[in-house]
């Protein structure tokens, strides 16, 4: 691996690992009125544009950690709708 697809990498886990906490505490609250459903409706588009964008260059590190926040940042504006 090179030194530059270790960084994308561990940048990467550092989103993904971001969205961890708000998700977790969502389920086990069963409540998300404090979180912006606008915010994460952009921040959910925005990781769908960029992980297109990854797709095109074929760049791994940016594919891996765009498709697992889509996840992640998606379970938590699906408790937003579910929830309110």
């Amino acid at each position: 691996m090179q030194f530059i697809d270790f960084i994308g990498y561990t940048a990467g886990i550092l989103v993904i690992a971001s969205l961890i906490p708000q998700m977790i505490k969502s389920w086990r609250s069963k409540s998300t009125k404090d979180i912006s459903l606008f915010r994460y409706l952009i921040y959910v588009v925005g990781i769908v544009l960029w992980l297109t964008y990854a797709i095109l260059l074929k760049n791994g590190p940016m594919i891996f950690s765009n498709a697992i926040a889509i996840i992640f940042a998606g379970s938590i504006l699906y408790m937003k709708f579910k929830y309110g």
